[in-house]
């Protein structure tokens, strides 16, 4: 496994209905506003502290900034 980055990023999963499953690294604060957005649609999310270099960015996460 990879180490994480120093940047503050977690790991973003987001599993639909249907059983897709997709792994992205996002800021914590923009991962939490996305799962409280996607959560009402029947979509899991799960955010935790591991996010690996390997994983992609979250798709247009600076729509979720402030």
């Amino acid at each position: 496994m990879t180490a994480a980055p120093k940047t503050g990023e977690v790991h973003v999963r987001l599993r639909f209905p249907g059983g897709m499953i997709l792994d992205y690294r996002a800021e914590r604060t923009i991962a939490e506003r996305v799962a409280a957005h996607l959560r009402p649609h029947s979509i899991e999310v799960t955010i935790n502290g591991q996010a690996a270099d390997d994983l992609p960015p979250l798709p247009c996460a600076e729509l979720w900034e402030d």
